[in-house]
């Protein structure tokens, strides 16, 4: 998975592997920008996933405070795919 020399690329997992969550009831945007995270992380491309995970955070926050997810959703996908939540 890494390339040579390549200073963006990683063989080490992105997220959380371990934490098992089903995100399907979740809004499609949501959908789309963890597809995209676990894209980048298939790629070991730590940069653009790094990049894209305030994406995740900052919509996720959003749908929590606007009671479109729960609480235990948004904390779950914080840490899963961030290691972090607040």
């Amino acid at each position: 998975m890494k390339k040579k020399n390549d200073p963006f690329k990683t063989d080490k997992p992105l997220y959380d592997y371990s934490i098992e969550y089903d995100y399907s009831h979740l809004p499609k945007i949501l959908i789309d920008i963890i597809k995209e995270l676990e894209k980048f992380d298939k790629e070991g491309d730590w940069l653009s996933y790094d990049m894209k995970f305030p994406q995740l955070d900052v919509c996720a926050k959003s749908y929590w405070r606007n009671n479109r997810i729960s609480e235990y959703d948004y904390k779950t996908l914080l840490k899963k795919y961030g290691g972090i939540y607040d």
